[in-house]
């Protein structure tokens, strides 16, 4: 299978980078800083790119059968809003490009974002 990664950089994306390795798949990752995947770079194909921005997500996952996002808490941007905005780019550019396989961890809600979290709401 081809599967775009997001959030391959974090500790659980890269557990997921690593696993669709294990299993033969073709990974591709998008990432704010591809340097971090530099050690990779033979194995998968790094996309720079935002999660939040839909022609950065609808230009790395054009020709993929997957999307896997595991991204996590950002520094720079409250967690709520970087998963509402990463969740509209995604969903916007599976539907342009005909991507129908989506799957979403997080561990946002838990600990201290639970306060934050709410019902999902579009």
């Amino acid at each position: 299978m081809k599967l775009l990664i997001l959030g391959a950089t974090g500790p659980t994306g890269r557990h997921v980078v690593d696993l669709a390795l294990e299993a033969g798949d073709t990974v591709t990752v998008m990432a704010r800083r591809p340097e971090a995947m530099a050690d990779l770079a033979d194995r998968v194909k790094v996309v720079a790119g935002d999660a939040t921005s839909h022609t950065d997500v609808a230009q790395a996952m054009a020709g993929q059968d997957v999307v896997i996002s595991a991204l996590g808490r950002s520094t720079s941007v409250r967690a709520d809003d970087l998963f509402r905005r990463a969740a509209a780019a995604v969903i916007g550019a599976a539907e342009d490009g005909g991507v129908s396989r989506l799957v979403w961890l997080s561990s946002f809600g838990v600990g201290d974002t639970y306060r934050s979290a709410s019902a999902v709401q579009w």
